[in-house]
């Protein structure tokens, strides 16, 4: 008797042990499970953010008289500017030629909690309109930016899109100017 009851002790000293290690990886598992809706409710609260500024963008470019947007192949094709009867462009990342989608892409990357940036596409007169309009809402300071490209070939057969006019705050800019901010453009991509 005395050896079953030793028995059945041993057996209930195993069960409290395998009943703790249990606790043990149940509160793990909770602790893990709470860590990874913390960071799946941050996601969530990004993307909602971001959905958010995308319908504002959208709502206000609708309220600009509809949605006109370039063709793919215009906004990758190679961008260049004109300087005394030569075509001039900038390589990009990856060895390839830097295009009006990488100048989109780099001026939307300004926009940040205290830099507010629109852009807007429309046509006119056959060329391709952006509209880009910042905002630094510390300083209260507006700047409007209207750069008008078109589709280009070169003597050397390459198709390409053009800067025509570059204009900000309703001042057009120099062919030094444009000259300038491709030579930065240049060396922000070299580096």
């Amino acid at each position: 008797m005395l050896e079953k009851i030793a028995d059945a002790l041993e057996n209930q000293a195993l069960f409290r042990s395998e009943i703790r290690s249990l606790r043990d990886e149940v509160d793990t598992l909770r602790r893990d499970r709470r860590e990874v809706e913390r960071e799946y409710s941050t996601k969530v609260s990004a993307l909602e953010a971001e959905i958010a500024e995308l319908r504002r963008r959208m709502a206000s470019r609708t309220s600009a008289g509809g949605i006109d947007f370039p063709p793919a192949e215009f906004l990758s094709s190679p961008l260049v500017i004109r300087s005394e009867g030569e075509y001039l462009g900038v390589q990009g990342k990856g060895g390839r030629p830097f295009s009006l989608e990488d100048f989109v892409r780099l001026i939307e990357r300004k926009m940040s909690e205290s830099m507010d940036v629109g852009t807007s596409w429309r046509r006119q007169d056959g060329h391709w309109v952006l509209v880009v309009r910042t905002e630094d809402k510390p300083r209260g300071r507006v700047q409007n930016i209207v750069l008008v490209a078109r589709r280009t070939v070169t003597p050397s057969g390459n198709t390409v899109t053009e800067i025509i006019r570059l204009n900000i705050d309703g001042n057009d800019a120099p062919d030094a100017l444009l000259l300038t901010l491709f030579r930065q453009l240049r060396a922000v991509f070299n580096d």
